[in-house]
This record gives structure tokens, C-alpha cells and sequence, in this order.
């Protein structure tokens, strides 16, 4: 009876102890990198087809007033497309330091949330408000990191 127990054991265990091995050897394969972002466009190109037009759809608010649904919902988009190129500005691939640049791209997430938060609550004076507020955030970034910059030769 014993020997009948073993066989049949035996029989189960091989393919058990071959399927362990295998699985064993998959996990110990090393997993593919995980990818890393690469900017697609330089920072003067992000800065010339992304943020100045979403910017300006901020600055120039009042004089291009939304004036239905649809109107309002691209400018929702811009305003948070604004807010994200921010957080974007500070990603590693992105943030030339840790220092000035990251309070300057805060800057500019903090203004544009609130201005995403006014085309979502459709109130156009909130928007208009933040005038000012957008444009000491544009000030102080180039001020900073663009070359020459209110600089006259």
C-alpha cells in the first residue's frame, strides 16, 4: 500500500516540482524598465503652442467672453490644460532646479486651478480677477530662466 502512495506521489509530484521550477526561473527575470518620459518639444515650443495660447485665454477673458456652453467648456479645457503644463513644469524631465523654478511653475498651477475653478462655476469676473495674479506668474518665471528677459542691449 505504501508503495502504491508513493507512485502515485510520484506521479503528481514531478510535474508539480517542474511547474515550481519554472515558475521560479519566470521570477527571477528581470522585468522590463518601466519607461521614462522624454519631452516631445523643447520648452520654447511647449512655451509657444501650449502655454501662451491657454494663457491667454486667461489674459484676454474679458475682451473674448464666453458666450455659451461650448465657449465655456473650451475655456475649462485651456484653464486646467494651463494648470497641468504647471505640475508638468515641475516633473524632473522639466524642472531645471528645485529652488526657484518649482515656486514659479506652483505659480502657475495655483492661478490657473482658480481659474479652471471660475469657468467651471461659469463666473467670468473670478476669471477677470485673476488678471493680475497670472500675469506676476508669468513675470516672475521668465524674470528668472528666460535669457534677456526686460534685459535692452
Amino acid at each position: 500500500m505504501f508503495t502504491n502512495i508513493t507512485r502515485c506521489g510520484t506521479r503528481i509530484t514531478r510535474p508539480l516540482t517542474l511547474f515550481l521550477m519554472a515558475a521560479a526561473a519566470g521570477a527571477q527575470a528581470p522585468a522590463p524598465a518601466a519607461p521614462k518620459p522624454k519631452p516631445v518639444v523643447s520648452m520654447s515650443e511647449l512655451m509657444l503652442k501650449v502655454v501662451y495660447p491657454f494663457s491667454d485665454a486667461v489674459f484676454y477673458v474679458e475682451r473674448e467672453a464666453p458666450k455659451n456652453e461650448s465657449e465655456w467648456l473650451l475655456l475649462e479645457s485651456k484653464t486646467l490644460a494651463l494648470a497641468e503644463v504647471g505640475n508638468l513644469l515641475m516633473s524632473p524631465v522639466r524642472a531645471y532646479n528645485q529652488d526657484q523654478w518649482m515656486r514659479d511653475a506652483q505659480l502657475l498651477v495655483d492661478v490657473a486651478t482658480k481659474a479652471y475653478k471660475g469657468a467651471k462655476a461659469r463666473d467670468l469676473q473670478a476669471i477677470i480677477a485673476l488678471n493680475d495674479e497670472q500675469y506676476e506668474s508669468c513675470q516672475s518665471c521668465h524674470e528668472h530662466f528666460r535669457p534677456g528677459y526686460r534685459r535692452r542691449p
